[in-house]
């Protein structure tokens, strides 16, 4: 059986990963949409938890593989913390509209949100910020999937060195989870490390 863990963003919970989630399952499969307090704790934190999370997959004999779908900042924390551990059962993972290169909303509104919202400050494309920091994940097979119109994480700054492949879906940032096209390219992904360009 193959895990699938979600990730939501900044300021989303797992009601807006639950589409996505149903679109997502098969047999043989165990969706796991991962919640997180996003506003309050940092992106390390935050990616502490979730090798917590990644171990016990990793550790479960029923589990074959462990792949990861993130949208927005969920990929940071992933990033993150496949940084401090890799699972030995390491599958593919779908990036959806990642701040790789920052987010310029973030930049803009930082200055007057980060003492509410921490890792706004972190996602800043200002250079040097924690995520302009952040080093490229090594050995990770992901592709990326950008929304046309995306005014919170432009399609330039979701580009990471290292992705195999990447596909743009007509939608807003956040309704990229919403569309069922989505689901069906990060299927694809997931079982054969491409997009489907039929």
């Amino acid at each position: 059986m193959n895990a699938i863990v979600l990730l939501h963003g900044l300021g989303a919970n797992t009601l807006v990963m639950h589409l996505l989630a149903r679109n997502l399952r098969q047999p043989n499969c165990r969706i796991v949409n991962w919640g997180y307090p996003s506003y309050r704790l940092s992106i390390t934190t935050h990616a502490a938890a979730l090798v917590l999370l990644l171990e016990k997959l990793d550790q479960d004999p029923d589990v074959e593989k462990v792949h990861l779908v993130a949208h927005s900042m969920g990929n940071i924390v992933a990033r993150t913390a496949l940084l401090n551990r890799v699972p030995a059962k390491m599958g593919r993972m779908v990036m959806l509209a990642p701040p790789n290169q920052g987010s310029r909303a973030a930049s803009f509104f930082g200055p007057f949100l980060g003492r509410v919202c921490r890792p706004i400050e972190e996602l800043s494309a200002r250079e040097g910020s924690f995520v302009c920091s952040l080093p490229n994940p090594k050995g990770l097979e992901f592709g990326v999937i950008t929304a046309s119109h995306d005014f919170l994480v432009a399609p330039e700054l979701t580009q990471l060195d290292g992705e195999q492949d990447r596909v743009q879906v007509t939608s807003w940032h956040s309704g990229i989870l919403f569309r069922r096209q989505t689901a069906e390219q990060v299927k694809h992904f997931l079982a054969h490390g491409k997009f489907d360009r039929s």
